[in-house]
């Protein structure tokens, strides 16, 4: 072991920077080797952020869709059942027409029952008015829910955006 100690102080001090400047280019190697793959990550990251964002839009889309779908399907729902009921007294209405209440004596009884097929059919109208305007409120609101989700989100996107690294940020690795 003594024949591995360097004999003069020059000589030790030779040998121990030689090791520093071999454990400085062993790191600048790895630091340069980190940064490379570093870059590599970052620009695959670039290059499938477009893809990213169109999933999340395309996501928001879906889901905005499906509340429209829904609401819009309650609507239609409601209005189904009280088209059956407009259906169903204009049944009725239609059975108690017969040949004898075009008999002067049944004047009344005639026009009681063609008042009423008119009351019918202007709750009919109302009705189908009502229910096309509850449709395009509905869309509308929808519609106006889907862009301020969609504003909110392209705001936090682009915040974050804003906030991430890029290649241009990252020291250029020495060769």
């Amino acid at each position: 072991m003594p024949e591995d100690l360097p004999e003069t102080f020059e000589h030790c001090a030779e040998v121990l920077k030689q090791n520093l400047l071999s454990y400085q280019s062993q790191t600048d190697v790895y630091y340069n080797s980190c940064l490379i793959e570093f870059q590599d990550q970052l620009e695959l990251f670039e290059k499938e952020l477009p893809y990213v964002s169109q999933l999340a839009v395309d996501s928001l889309l879906k889901e905005h869709e499906q509340k429209l779908s829904y609401s819009t399907g309650q609507i239609r729902h409601h209005f189904n059942k009280q088209l059956e009921g407009w259906e169903s007294v204009k049944a009725v209405h239609k059975n108690q027409l017969h040949p004898s209440l075009g008999h002067p004596d049944n004047l009344l009884q005639l026009d009681a029952l063609c008042q009423e097929e008119i009351k019918r059919q202007k709750d009919q109208a109302d009705g189908i008015h009502l229910n096309r305007q509850m449709l395009q409120d509905c869309a509308a609101e929808c519609a106006q829910n889907f862009v301020s989700a969609l504003a909110a989100f392209t705001e936090k996107l682009l915040l974050e955006l804003d906030e991430s690294i890029t290649i241009d940020d990252v020291q250029i690795a020495s060769k």
